[in-house]
């Protein structure tokens, strides 16, 4: 049910400002939905996406997926339930209210209890007064009674789910014999006008891929730096430039416990308590409701814990010089108490050790410009006509051409490598007629690539396929043998001879299966997809045949027993079903129920006006 309810529950769009004037884009009986309400909600349901999907949606876009006509449904549905709730004398009561916004995670202090101050901080972050909320939950509160007295009920008919339930839920049992086309014996070979005939049937099958001839010139930072002549001041200056890099802060392994910004007394009592000789774990479970498992924040330093809090906690931290307990220290969010379980020196790389990697590094800087100058110049010989390979000599650059097919398939045999294999995808995209492309590279350098020629997939020889032919024929005749010994199986199997004397005696694969369910078929790792649904398609005692769901053979299913589904045996999973069946129909019930209530309240739609808030520049 939680689903169903979820759909009308309380933390939908707040029906808010139902009353603060304003022109109405919806009328639903005598209420109206004003442009205000509307655009709030509109904009809320915008953010929710916005966080759902971590990146900034516009509202034309939004316009174009059609939410703000499901921002309006929204409104229109909790407004019709609304107006009929009150109509029965349905109330959200202040006990329920207080109640509700006491449960809600978001409204919890670090102690994990309700905090004013967190309260009224989210509800500043949505725009929203604590008013306002108040009265939309007390609304959402009232839809909700109704909706659950509406879902109280089980209207799935008990003799429905049951029928459904033996049906879904029947097991079946089979004994298979598995004839491998790999195991049947010789086979006859083709001969060479059999596999010639083949040929001429397959041709389509035997072609090459189509080829482009390629070319691809480079020139990166790297390929033209000069690490050897970097002095020893640049390669000083640069260490100290990135110092950083080259260190690791002193890192604390802490456990966090927190109380709420004004419970300075009870974390010095926590403190107290373990000091006095009380078992941390005792004093956490006696004091927060949370498990040692729930509290590990890892490996920190200074600057992570300063960010996290502030400069007097994190002092309070590493204020200790070895492993223990911090003195309470006090953030915007509450007094915090770090167990620190261990230190992690600092780690200082000295210059010796990274000169290399930062000669190279420093090299690869200076040839940066370089690197554009020769770009420049690449483009001006473009522009006067000069082929690829002209300015690839001219210019010293990385030079490769090959005939290479979309997959990096070289005609020649083998695969595609270097500046080619890098820049594949995009080279092959161009046309022959195109000019040659010029791109940048993520590391400062640039790319030239160009097709020169095409050649379209070609028939390949007889002689070149003949002996993938040859294997082909030989597979083929291999799974007919091993069909038809599979019929002699069935056959012998169905005249009652004893189907281990039958394995035995063929070489053939015996498997007696457990029960599988009609609804278990694909997710029984027993037999394939394929058997499983044979197996529900025969009568106890038949015998068929199958073709191997691997392809490569045949096998004989004998059905040995069937069960139907039992509810009472199995009540957990026909109370789901039951649920289930619920769930879909009062759906459906709820979508007539809501159909009717606006069919008797009539609800009219300002389409001029939507628009208007929807496309604010499209009004103009």
């Amino acid at each position: 049910m939680g689903l169903l309810i979820a759909s009308f529950a309380l933390w939908g769009i707040p029906d808010l400002f139902s009353n603060t004037g304003g022109r109405a884009v919806v009328t639903i009986g005598d209420q109206e939905i004003d442009v205000v309400e509307f655009d709030r909600a509109y904009g809320q349901r915008l953010r929710q996406m916005e966080a759902q999907f971590g990146q900034v949606i516009d509202r034309e876009q939004a316009a174009a997926i059609g939410i703000p006509q499901q921002v309006l449904q929204q409104l229109v549905s909790e407004r019709s339930f609304n107006m009929h709730a009150k109509e029965l004398g349905l109330r959200g009561s202040n006990r329920q209210v207080v109640t509700t916004i006491h449960e809600v995670e978001a409204f919890e202090g670090f102690d994990g209890r309700f905090d004013r101050t967190a309260y009224e901080n989210q509800l500043a972050q949505a725009g929203v007064t604590p008013g306002e909320f108040e009265t939309s939950l007390r609304n959402d509160l009232m839809r909700r009674q109704l909706v659950e007295a509406l879902v109280a009920a089980k209207p799935a008919p008990d003799a429905l789910a049951k029928s459904l339930f033996r049906y879904r839920n029947e097991s079946r049992k089979a004994t298979i014999l598995s004839v491998s086309a790999q195991e049947v014996g010789t086979v006859d070979l083709p001969t060479e006008d059999e596999l010639r005939a083949a040929f001429d049937v397959e041709k389509g099958r035997f072609m090459t891929p189509a080829y482009k001839v390629v070319a691809v010139a480079e020139i990166s930072p790297a390929s033209v730096a000069k690490p050897d002549e970097v002095t020893d001041e640049e390669l000083e200056e640069g260490y100290a430039a990135r110092l950083a890099e080259f260190q690791t802060p002193e890192l604390r392994d802490v456990d966090l416990v927190s109380f709420g910004v004004n419970d300075k007394e009870l974390a010095e009592t926590f403190v107290s308590r373990i000091e006095a000789g009380e078992p941390f774990d005792t004093v956490l479970s006696d004091m927060t409701d949370f498990q040692p498992d729930e509290i590990a924040l890892g490996d920190m330093s200074h600057s992570d814990i300063e960010q996290d809090y502030n400069t007097k906690v994190a002092d309070a931290v590493f204020a200790l010089t070895e492993p223990g307990l911090s003195a309470p220290a006090q953030s915007v969010f509450g007094w915090h108490i770090f167990r620190v379980r261990s230190i992690t020196e600092p780690v200082n790389r000295p210059l010796d050790q990274v000169a290399n990697i930062l000669r190279q590094e420093i090299a690869e800087e200076k040839a940066l410009d370089a690197v554009y100058d020769v770009s420049v110049e690449a483009e001006e010989m473009l522009a006067r006509g000069a082929g690829l390979q002209e300015i690839a000599t001219n210019l010293q650059l990385v030079f490769e051409q090959a005939t290479v097919s979309r997959e990096g398939l070289l005609q020649t045999g083998g695969v595609v490598q270097g500046a080619i294999s890098r820049h594949l995808s995009d080279v092959w995209a161009l046309e022959i007629d195109e000019p040659v492309m010029l791109e940048p590279t993520d590391d400062g350098g640039f790319t030239l690539m160009d097709v020169t020629d095409e050649i379209p997939p070609q028939q390949r020889p007889f002689i070149e396929v003949q002996d993938q032919l040859r294997e082909n024929l030989i597979a083929e005749r291999q799974l007919a043998k091993a069909g038809e010994k599979a019929e002699e199986l069935a056959q012998s199997l169905r005249s009652g001879e004893p189907i281990a004397t039958l394995a035995e005696t063929a070489g053939a694969d015996l498997l007696e299966t457990d029960w599988i369910t009609r609804s278990g078929i694909g997710r029984s790792n027993q037999v394939a997809p394929i058997v499983g649904r044979l197996m529900f398609q025969m009568p106890v005692g038949d015998v068929a045949v199958e073709r191997a769901a691997s392809g490569d053979g045949y096998v004989v299913v004998r059905l040995d027993d069937k069960k139907p589904g039992n509810p009472q045996t199995d009540a957990a999973e026909y109370e789901a079903l039951l649920d289930s069946l619920s769930t879909a129909m009062l759906n459906d019930a709820l979508v007539q129920y809501e159909s009717a209530l606006r069919k008797d309240y009539g609800v009219e739609v300002n389409t001029n006006l939507l628009q208007q808030v929807i496309n604010p520049q499209g009004a103009l």
